[in-house]
This record gives C-alpha cells, sequence and structure tokens, in this order.
C-alpha cells in the first residue's frame, strides 16, 4: 500500500511541468495555493521529527514537490488524494531526517544530501522519478 501511494504521488510529480504559457484556467494560483498546503505539511514534519532545513533545502524540498502540484490540480486531485500525497511527505521528510546527522540536543540539521534519501524513499523507481 505504501508504495502504491508513493507511486501515485511521484507519477504526479513527474508529469511534464513546463509551465511556460500560462493557462489562463487558474492553473498556476491553484498549483502555488496547493505548493503553499504540502509546504505547511512538510514544516510540520520537520517540526515532528525535531529537525531544521535550511532555506536552500527548502527551495530544493519545494522544487520537487512543484511538478506534482501542477499535476494534481491539472487532474482535479480530490481530497482523499491530496491527503494521501500529505501522507507520503510526511515519509519524504522523515526519511530526510533520518539520512540527517542527529546532534547532541536530539535535533537534525538538513542539507542538500538528505535531499536524496527522502526522494529514494517514496520513489520506487528513483532516479527516474524526478
Amino acid at each position: 500500500m505504501r508504495v502504491r501511494i508513493a507511486y501515485l504521488f511521484l507519477a504526479a510529480m513527474t508529469a511534464d511541468a513546463a509551465v511556460s504559457a500560462q493557462p489562463s484556467d487558474g492553473t498556476p494560483y491553484a498549483a502555488s495555493r496547493l505548493i503553499g498546503r504540502w509546504r505547511t505539511v512538510m514544516n510540520r514534519a520537520l517540526e515532528d521529527e525535531r529537525a531544521f532545513a535550511p532555506e536552500p533545502v527548502t527551495d530544493l524540498m519545494e522544487e520537487f514537490v512543484s511538478p506534482g502540484a501542477v499535476r494534481a490540480v491539472r487532474d482535479k486531485a480530490d481530497e482523499a488524494q491530496l491527503q494521501k500525497a500529505d501522507e507520503v511527505l510526511k515519509q519524504f521528510v522523515a526519511a530526510m531526517t533520518k539520512a540527517g546527522e542527529r546532534r547532541p540536543d536530539g535535533s537534525v540539521v538538513l542539507d542538500e544530501s538528505t535531499i536524496e534519501p527522502g526522494e529514494r524513499a517514496i520513489c520506487p523507481v528513483y532516479p527516474f522519478c524526478g
């Protein structure tokens, strides 16, 4: 089931994200709102994991989910599908945290090197999912 959810999430993220010709259907705005939702999910997961990601890392995390947001909006994903994606993002952050180095106080500061383990954890065909 976990692999299936990860596959569905990642299939959405591998869609063509070349939105150079901005459609007039509101997709960019809806995708931005969805990215905001997912940013919140990832930030809460970071807090739960006692992890911190500096801005360059959070930028990479958002870059990773952006194509999926565009695809989810275009495919008119319902709330149940979005909640499944939320859960996969929590797994993504947990894997990143696991790959990070734990400090003596129990916290973890993530760096760019933790992105790949996060992707591997949720993408059954890494590196072909991104």
